[in-house]
């Protein structure tokens, strides 16, 4: 029987093994422990370390291939490519599943900076494009949230539906490549959401969006002014973020999982 290795017991087991040890080599990779242009041990050496069968350690690696994260080259084993000149969506909704790794915060305010530069531009595009059915929509997820807050409902609950009301107004927007990528960031927009509800007023943040939608329904603000105003907002409320990541540790890595 193998024992498998100490990084692999300490993974959810939830998810199938082949699964398991994919998402060991992509936080290795993610977290820069295999470089690029570095080679994966032979399978045989590599199964042994991991304490693992052969079959299930191919089927990570075709895995990791298909993300292009890895490549065969004839003679030489398996590279480690770049990531971030090869890699696509699949490859960045693995990376945000992974229980326990710390993203770093040089990668959360990357993801910051974008989210204030694109989600108003995607949020103006919704409203211009939302019918009354789909106004009347939004407004259920403002009360659903405040009911929430009302009841003592977690940070992370109501940050999940505000992730869902993201959603909705990419559905709006009808583009299919922009669903793709939102579905791809989910997981990582649950929590850079959960990190900016703990450091702002929720319920005003709710009450000003609310009054936004409101006041486009009126004819009251344009479309064309919602990204300014939007982009503002954000720009103004995710300074106590931004200070809040920035004593985060720069780089990525894995939890120890002591704690």
């Amino acid at each position: 029987m193998k024992v498998q290795s100490e990084e692999l017991t300490r993974l959810p087991n939830d998810k199938t093994l082949p699964r398991r040890i994919a998402d060991l080599l992509i936080t290795r990779i993610f977290v820069g422990e295999l470089k690029p242009g570095k080679r994966l041990p032979p399978e045989r050496t590599l199964a042994e370390q991991l304490g693992v069968d052969r079959t299930s350690l191919r089927t990570a690696i075709n895995q990791l291939a298909s993300m292009n994260v890895v490549r065969p080259v004839r003679g030489s084993g398996i590279e480690v490519l770049d990531y971030r000149e090869n890699a696509g969506l699949d490859f960045l909704a693995a990376v945000f599943a992974i229980e326990g790794l710390e993203l770093g915060s040089a990668f959360y305010l990357d993801l910051l900076d974008n989210w204030i530069n694109l989600m108003p531009g995607v949020i103006a595009r919704a409203m211009k494009r939302a019918t009354a059915s789909d106004l009347a929509l939004l407004d259920t997820f403002f009360a659903g949230q405040l009911e929430m807050l009302d009841i003592g409902s977690s940070v992370e609950d109501v940050a999940g539906m505000e992730v869902g009301l993201q959603d909705a107004l990419v559905t709006f927007v009808g583009s299919t490549m922009l669903s793709l990528f939102s579905n791809s960031t989910r997981g990582l927009r649950k929590r850079i959401v959960k990190m900016f509800f703990e450091t702002i007023d929720v319920r005003g943040h709710i009450a000003w969006q609310r009054e936004l939608g409101r006041q486009v329904i009126a004819g009251a603000v344009q479309h064309n002014e919602v990204e300014a105003r939007y982009r503002s907002y954000l720009v103004e409320r995710t300074s106590a973020l931004r200070e809040e990541i920035a004593r985060l540790p720069a780089s990525p890595r894995a939890s120890s999982g002591d704690g």
